[in-house]
Parts: structure tokens; C-alpha cells; sequence
């Protein structure tokens, strides 16, 4: 029974996650409100699962967690009252769409953090990933290469098609290079901890990440590749007491360094035939300009702050959604602190720096001969690599990402908890 238990946590869990990546929201047809397809599809399936548990783990980091989610319940109304009373915001129904997301977050990550209560969860993880990679570079190149456009179409923009920037199956090129990112982190750490024969993934994950032409994630994971995690490595591997590093961390800056003349020296290929990604680097080096992209969100920014030095109310709480002042925020910053002023900006990034808090602790209680640290290196890698990916936009409030992005919390909290509450051996 116990393993037919298991057989079925682990279909329903691959099952939700090909369907939060993969279900079409037929966009040609529906546009973006065929978002509600994927997001209104995983609650209702999410409440399925999580009416079936049985008794949940009440350890405080759960419900730390479930309360830091949980208040955007009273966030919301509360910024939307000020809004409208303070903030001269007209109501739109589009803005109380907004009360899906803390729960559509709070199920996946009860829901998450349930499923890898189970010690033999993390090694199955693993493989659906590998699976998500690979079916998520078939759809990319089907993008690319224009095998099939009506497989496109069902995800994404007809322009996006027709320049060749890759976002299939995501709606966005930016948030399909975001999405690559974890890959990319994640393969390396695997070439470096694992096998040599991680370095193929590594390297159609770099191609991957690259083909959709994002220059804000160009940037983020530049900082996340060459200063994040040497520096990462470095905290975790370097012995004081004996003045020393591991042989793995010494292996990695070898390779760190013929990665970084790699770029260098593939700086003119780039610059030749993927113009879109690093012209604007030119002209920003060239003639100080910093492009129509940067400059929406300095002006998102600066009309934010405008509205709260006006009233401390806004500055606080923010203006609610108000899709009809801004419906599309670009940033994860202009994002929070407009509508949700310094409250909800400081909500979201405590969950955030709480987490990477946690996964530090969890890789110094983990050895590296353990097949579980690279995924949790890679983790802790792209955590701290997301308020700089998220400069230009707010990913983890998009639809796909969001469902990854609390699945990987719920990870994290579920193996901290197992780490130092109730020790479970890997």
C-alpha cells in the first residue's frame, strides 16, 4: 500500500508540473486571459491534492511560510482601498483577479513542501526536472527552427515567432531565459559535483538561454555566473582552519576561468549574429543610452515614487493592482512597491532572503559527496541571482514561473525542516 501511495504522489506531482509548464493557453485564441486556463487548472487541481493529505507537518518554518504567503489575503484589500481612496484608482474587475495568486502560492507550496517530506522525493525531482528540460528545449527549437508554428501559436506571440526569439512555451522570451537560467546553474553544478557528462546539458542550456535574446537576463546572469557563485563556492568550500579548499570548488575555478575567456572570446560572435541581445549594450557603452526598455522602467519607478512621497498610506500599502493606471508592471520592484508599497516589497523579499538563509545552512549541514548538493547548490545559486534577474522584470509573478518558483521554495523549507527537525538521512 505504501508504495502504491508513493507510485501516485509521484505521478500527481509530475502530472501538475508538465501541466503548469506545458498546458497550452492557446494564446492565439484567448491572449493573455488564457493564463487563467494554467493558473485556474492548478488551483483546482492543488485543492484536490491537498484535501487528500492526511495529517500536514506543523513545524514553525511551515507556517512562517504559510503566513508570509497568506497575508497577501489582507495586503490586497487593504492597497486597494488606498488606492482608490487616496491614490484617485478606478476599480477594474481585472484587479480582483489579483486574490488567486497567495492562493495559487500558498497551495504549491503546501502542496510542494508535503510531497518532499518524503526522503526518496528529491532523487525523483531530479529526473522530472530533467524531463521538464528536455521537453522545454524541444518546444524552444520547434520555436527556432519554425517546425510546427501552430505549436507556437498555442503559447505565444506571432511575433516572437516571426523574429525568431524563442519563448515557446512561455508567452514571454524573457521569462522563457529566466526559466533556462535554473538549467544553466544547475548543470554546471552537476558537471562540476556529479559527471563530466552533465557538461552536453550545460551547453544546449547556455544555447537555450541564450536564443531567446533577453538582455535583462543577460545582465542578471552575468552578475549570478562570474560573481554569485564563485563567491557562493568560495563561503562553502574554503576551510579557515586548515587554509584550504575542497578539490570539487578547485575543479570548478579552473573551469570557472576558461569560462570566462569562453565569453570573452565569443563577445564578437555575439555582437554579430545576435544583435537584438547585445545592441543595446553597445549604445549604452557607446552613447550613454540606455534604451526604450530601461527607460519604461525608470518611468514605472519614478511615477511610483511620485504617488507615495504624496501619501504615506501609498507609500506603505501602494495602490493595489490598478490595471487601469498600470496594468503591465515591469519589474519586480516597480511591481511590489507600486502596488503593494514597502509592506508587500518587504513581505516578498524576507520569503526570499529566508529561503537562500535556509539553503545556506542546509548545503554547511550537507557534504558534497552527497548526490543531493549539487541540486541544492544550484538552488541556493539562483536564489540569490533573482533580485538581480528581476531588475526588468517580475518572473516569479508570471504565469509558469510562479508555480516553479514556490515548487523550489517548498523544496527548500520541506528539506530544511527534515535537516534540522526531524533528521532524515538523505
Amino acid at each position: 500500500m505504501i508504495v502504491k501511495s508513493e507510485k501516485i504522489n509521484n505521478i500527481s506531482f509530475s502530472f501538475l508540473m508538465i501541466y503548469a509548464i506545458f498546458m497550452p493557453s492557446f494564446f492565439s485564441t484567448f491572449g493573455r486571459s488564457g493564463s487563467f486556463i494554467i493558473n485556474g487548472g492548478l488551483i483546482f487541481l492543488l485543492l484536490v491534492c491537498v484535501l487528500k493529505f492526511d495529517v500536514l507537518e506543523g513545524s514553525k518554518v511551515f507556517i512562517t511560510y504559510s503566513l508570509l504567503i497568506l497575508s497577501f489575503f489582507i495586503v490586497i484589500p487593504i492597497s486597494m482601498f488606498i488606492g482608490v481612496v487616496f491614490g484617485g484608482i478606478e476599480l477594474n474587475i481585472r484587479d480582483f483577479y489579483e486574490f488567486y495568486r497567495p492562493l495559487l502560492y500558498f497551495l504549491t507550496f503546501l502542496y510542494s513542501y508535503r510531497f518532499f517530506i518524503s526522503k526518496k522525493n528529491t532523487q525523483f525531482f531530479e529526473c522530472l526536472l530533467a524531463v521538464v528540460f528536455i521537453i522545454s528545449t524541444v518546444f524552444g527549437v520547434n520555436h527556432y527552427l519554425g517546425f510546427i508554428d501552430s505549436i507556437s501559436e498555442k503559447y505565444t506571440k506571432t511575433l516572437n515567432i516571426d523574429s525568431f526569439r524563442v519563448s515557446t512555451p512561455f508567452v514571454n522570451p524573457y521569462d522563457y531565459a529566466f526559466f533556462m537560467s535554473f538549467f544553466v546553474l544547475y548543470y554546471f553544478v552537476k558537471f562540476i559535483y556529479s559527471s563530466i557528462y552533465y557538461f552536453f546539458l550545460f551547453l544546449v542550456s547556455i544555447v537555450m538561454m541564450i536564443l531567446p535574446q533577453s538582455r535583462s537576463v543577460a545582465v542578471g546572469f552575468l552578475i549570478a555566473a562570474f560573481i554569485v557563485m564563485p563567491l557562493v563556492i568560495a563561503y562553502l568550500s574554503f576551510n579557515l582552519k586548515r587554509f584550504s579548499i575542497s578539490n570539487k570548488a578547485f575543479l570548478y575555478y579552473f573551469l570557472f576561468v576558461l569560462l570566462l575567456l569562453s565569453f570573452v572570446f565569443s563577445i564578437p560572435y555575439l555582437m554579430e549574429n545576435f544583435r537584438y541581445l547585445t545592441g543595446q549594450f553597445v549604445r549604452l557603452i557607446e552613447q550613454g543610452d540606455i534604451g526604450r526598455s530601461a527607460g519604461i522602467r525608470v518611468q514605472q519607478f519614478v511615477f511610483a515614487l511620485g504617488k507615495a512621497s504624496d501619501n504615506a498610506l501609498i507609500l506603505f500599502f501602494g495602490n493595489g493592482p490598478a490595471k487601469n493606471e498600470m496594468q503591465f508592471v515591469e519589474s519586480i520592484y516597480n511591481f511590489l512597491f507600486y502596488r503593494y508599497g514597502l509592506v508587500g516589497f518587504s513581505l516578498y523579499f524576507f520569503t526570499l532572503f529566508l529561503t537562500i538563509y535556509f539553503s545556506v545552512n542546509l548545503l554547511k549541514n550537507t557534504s558534497e559527496k552527497n548526490s543531493s548538493y549539487p541540486l541544492h547548490l544550484a538552488i541556493l545559486i539562483w536564489l540569490i541571482s533573482i533580485p538581480f534577474l528581476s531588475i526588468g522584470n517580475n518572473f516569479t509573478e508570471q504565469v509558469r514561473l510562479s508555480y516553479f518558483y514556490y515548487v523550489i521554495i517548498g523544496f527548500v523549507v520541506s528539506s530544511y525542516y527534515k535537516s534540522f527537525f526531524i533528521k532524515v538521512d538523505e
